[in-house]
């Protein structure tokens, strides 16, 4: 009876782990196609037409360089929410809301391993220490308050914003999907016999090359017609 019953209860167990894995990889699924849809619209400037002339052109397998293409973009509003998630991603993971201690979970290591590497090469790239001064002073905001206001909205405010790190960084992303309209792909000059056109080669096919203008014109221009392409250094 006994080993029936451990069993039973192992099963359960492993049915709410299996349960909790699916449960996860739904939600990161979800917000991985979320990003990339609102990414695509911004790149079209919010206009359906051109959205979809781009969508031909879309691929999924470029999720990665779609990312790091949008994370590279706009230095200075990434630089902004690397400064307000590194700290609150490094208390969650140090000093977690209900006071357990360090939790050192996969996904809170990799996130908080992701943002210090992000927070060093913007530094370095840039020559500017205003991210990480950024950083030091909401760390120093948020442990403030978790130890002078033992109670009141302040502190309960502060525990939300720790215990809600993994949702913020979610958030900070979709964010700079909807601010950035910069393609993930660099900017190219691309000689015709009329001149020369700036913009983005979406698509290289044979006999064709499809192109994303600065004023988002969606051209198919024959491959015979392009006489040279040189990247445009931004």
């Amino acid at each position: 009876m006994d080993a029936r019953v451990e069993e039973n209860g192992s099963g359960s167990v492993s049915s709410r782990a299996a349960a909790k894995v699916g449960i996860g990889v739904g939600v990161s699924a979800g917000l991985a196609t979320m990003f990339l849809l609102l990414r695509l619209l911004a790149v079209a400037r919010w206009d359906w037409t051109d959205a979809a002339a781009i969508a031909d052109s879309f691929d999924f397998s470029d999720a990665i360089p779609i990312v790091f293409g949008t994370l590279l973009a706009e230095p200075e509003t990434t630089g902004l929410l690397i400064a307000i998630l590194l700290p609150i991603a490094v208390l969650h993971l140090l000093w977690p809301a209900d006071r357990s201690g360090p939790r050192w979970t996969p996904g809170s290591v990799v996130l908080v391993a992701a943002l210090v590497a992000c927070t060093v090469a913007w530094s370095v790239t840039f020559r500017s220490w205003w991210v990480l001064i950024g950083a030091v002073t909401v760390a120093g905001a948020l442990v403030a308050i978790r130890i002078l206001w033992r109670h009141g909205v302040a502190h309960r405010a502060a525990l939300r914003i720790i215990r809600s790190a993994g949702a913020l960084v979610a958030a900070g992303a979709l964010l700079l999907a909807v601010l950035v309209d910069t393609p993930w792909m660099s900017r190219e000059r691309v000689t015709l016999p009329e001149g020369s056109v700036e913009g983005y080669v979406l698509e290289v096919e044979p006999g064709f090359v499809k192109l994303l203008t600065d004023e988002r014109e969606v051209r198919i221009i024959p491959v015979g017609d392009v006489a040279s392409r040189e990247l445009i250094d931004e």
